[in-house]
Formats: C-alpha cells, structure tokens, sequence
C-alpha cells in the first residue's frame, strides 16, 4: 500500500529552511527507504531524508554527466592530443609513485 508523505522541502540562499510544502504519494519501499535514513541518523525526520535522497539523484545525475563529456571529449580527440594526454598521464604515475606520502 502507498503512503502518503507530508513534507516541507527547500532551503534558501542563506541557507535558512525555506521549506515548500508537498504532499504525495509514494511507494512502500520508497517510504521504507527514508525512514531507515531517519533510523540510521542521516536525517531527523521526513524532510530532511527526502532532501537528503534527492540531494544524492542529483550529485549521481552530474557525475554521470561529466563521465558522459568527459568520454565523448577523449572520444573527439585528434591523435596528436591524445598522444599528449598519454605523456602526461605516464608522466603523472611515475611521479605519484616516486613521492612518499606518508612523509610530512
């Protein structure tokens, strides 16, 4: 059975709650998902666990975006350029392994 979820969302530039207020119907699983948010701590009530799930969809859909650009720039890239980018990745390896990091 979907549950009906009442809850205030948003924050403004101040970073203030400047919550809009929504009321929805969602699926059990969805409303099991943020409730165990609340359990686990990640959030003190509803709202925030939603704020906390979509604040997640949307760093998942920008890296899937940059992953996207990223590959259709290597994808696009002359020979020439993609030799360079070859060097200075080969480049930056040996670097990182010849420096202890663990040393202060």
């Amino acid at each position: 059975m979907a549950r009906v979820v009442t809850c205030l969302v948003g924050v403004d530039k101040e970073g203030m709650a400047h919550r809009q207020k929504i009321s929805t119907t969602i699926a059990p699983r969805s409303y099991a998902y943020l409730k165990s948010l609340i359990a686990l701590g990640k959030a003190r009530n509803l709202a925030e666990a939603l704020d906390l799930a979509l604040s997640r969809l949307r760093r998942a859909e920008r890296r899937a975006r940059l992953e996207q650009a990223t590959s259709a720039y290597f994808e696009n890239l002359p020979a020439e350029a993609t030799r360079e980018e070859l060097n200075l990745a080969t480049a930056l390896d040996a670097s990182a392994n010849e420096s202890d990091f663990d040393r202060g």
